[in-house]
């Protein structure tokens, strides 16, 4: 939104398992209101990988960022390369079923934060403990 390169640490190959936030907040009033799931664990999640470039084009994409992405060293405590949750005991105990796909959850995302920017703008700092490279990503002084 910013019109800056976007950071993706590694190489942009790695997946991670996005979820939207309404599947999630379904998924949670299931776990108190469905009885057999008093007890157990189990992960709410999409149960689909998407790869981070794919992520950091689609969110070019969709914000007219021309500036494409930057790249910079892994993290040191990120070592997973793929991360992908198993939704089936979800699905068994409670009736879970993410109905929003990344690209609309993406999409919709993208418009709250536009019909939102002013606010955003106008309140969001970054406190300590945020490393220098995201704070020179978002135009923060370090």
């Amino acid at each position: 939104m910013k019109g800056l390169p976007l950071p993706i640490t590694g190489s942009g190959e790695e997946t991670r398992d996005f979820t939207y936030v309404g599947d999630i907040v379904d998924g949670l009033l299931r776990c108190g209101t469905v009885e057999s799931a008093v007890g157990h664990e189990f992960n709410l999640a999409s149960g689909k990988e998407t790869r981070i470039i794919d992520l950091a084009e689609l969110v070019n994409e969709l914000t007219g960022n021309e500036v494409g992405v930057k790249y910079a060293q892994r993290r040191k405590w990120d070592t997973k390369d793929r991360l992908l949750a198993s939704i089936d005991k979800a699905r068994e105990l409670i009736g879970y079923e993410p109905h929003t796909t990344f690209e609309e959850g993406l999409q919709l995302t993208t418009e709250w934060f536009r019909s939102h920017w002013e606010e955003i703008q106008a309140s969001a700092r970054f406190g300590p403990g945020v490393s220098a490279a995201v704070r020179e990503v978002v135009g923060e002084p370090p």
